[in-house]
């Protein structure tokens, strides 16, 4: 038994070598493509992230520290508690992960986990539906931007929201009935340290959010030009093709973007004629694995993203094709005309000054490099 664990730590070491070799021949050999990506990440982040995740990030932080969420809770204790078995301060996060956006309900989890308010069982429980995109992302950058209709977007933010809760209301009947132990009394803060350690934590949380986005930017255009991302594609559309996706159009889908950022994955989804609706509804759903791993850092330490996690993205995934496809197909929308016109999206939001982005992510490494050790407030 040791000599076989030593064996495959051994293969684990030398395919991560072999990884990590590959990764730096990558960048002296496309070092243009690998600048085109990373400056497309910092305009995704100059155009979408910050902007729209900031003051979400702050709220999520305050409403815990300051204890408004408790108050908030309490008052809300039995509708949370009939719809999704949780105690009421969970209220706060669910709402804030349905205006906020990516990942700022899964920041108001860790919050709620790392206060005490919740158990980390409470807090798995409570990812799973927690992780949606905004309502200034889905409506204004996917349905006006792309797709050229805000309306189309407002359909697309129905279906995704609906989704979430069913899957929230469904997963209270299995989990519901377990013994939950009770939470530990929460800490409340002055309205002044509360709003400073919020800042604090958004700043660093969007450093983490950023520098994902980046790298999964960088990644999928190093993978465009060397060949990585069409043999990748290949591997997912054969048993698609298989299966009849052929047929349907599936086959020919590029997945990898969808997959990995949810940004670059809309932008491919709208371009699908006939099927946008169901693309972009299976994007939003899942994600994107730059989000996940957004979540994961900021979430660091606490265990609360599992295998669980991952099986209810794929579920919210496709609930979220299914139902953003009867959407649009059943709900009347001025201008629809029941489908999404083929090509590329109408506006491209991401085409802010890079120049713009690197100095507002200096701006916030230099605050977190000021304030030093944190003061303990009592």
């Amino acid at each position: 038994m040791f000599f076989h664990v030593l064996h495959k730590q051994r293969l684990l070491n030398a395919g991560l070598l072999c990884g990590l070799t590959a990764a730096a021949a990558a960048l002296l050999v496309w070092p243009e493509a690998v600048s085109a990506g990373v400056s497309r990440g910092l305009s995704i982040c100059g155009a979408v992230i910050i902007p729209s995740l900031f003051p979400f990030l702050v709220l999520a932080g305050f409403l815990v520290r300051a204890g408004i969420a408790a108050a908030l809770g309490r008052r809300s204790e039995r509708l949370i508690r009939l719809l999704f078995g949780l105690p009421g301060c969970c209220g706060t996060a669910i709402l804030i992960g349905m205006v906020g956006g990516y990942p700022a309900g899964g920041t108001a989890v860790g919050e709620l986990v790392a206060s005490g308010a919740i158990t980390a069982a409470q807090g798995r429980r409570l990812l799973r539906f927690c992780v949606n995109g905004g309502p200034a992302f889905i409506i204004s950058a996917v349905g006006a931007g792309m797709l050229g209709s805000a309306s189309r977007g407002a359909l697309l933010f129905a279906a995704h929201i609906a989704v979430s809760l069913l899957i929230g209301i469904a997963s209270r009947s299995k989990s519901s009935a377990e013994p939950q132990p009770p939470p530990q009394k929460t800490q409340k803060l002055p309205v002044t340290a509360a709003f400073v350690e919020s800042v604090n934590a958004a700043c660093r949380s969007l450093l983490y959010m950023c520098g994902f986005v980046v790298l999964f930017a960088a990644l999928l255009t190093l993978a465009d030009v060397s060949g990585a991302g069409a043999v990748l594609q290949r591997l997912i559309s054969a048993p698609l093709t298989a299966l009849g996706g052929g047929a349907t159009g599936l086959g020919s889908v590029n997945w990898l973007p969808m997959g990995l950022e949810v940004s670059s994955g809309c932008i491919e989804a709208a371009s699908g004629g006939r099927l946008a609706p169901l693309l972009l509804g299976i994007t939003l759903g899942w994600g994107g694995l730059s989000v996940h791993c957004q979540m994961a850092a900021s979430l660091a330490g606490q265990k609360l993203i599992d295998r669980r996690f991952f099986r209810f993205r794929l579920l919210a995934a496709l609930l979220g094709g299914l139902v953003s496809l009867l959407l649009f197909r059943f709900v009347p929308v001025p201008g629809l005309a029941g489908t999404v016109p083929a090509g590329t999206p109408q506006i491209r939001p991401f085409t802010t000054s890079a120049a713009g982005s690197v100095a507002l992510l200096l701006m916030c490494g230099m605050y977190l490099g000021t304030i030093g050790v944190r003061s303990k407030w009592r």
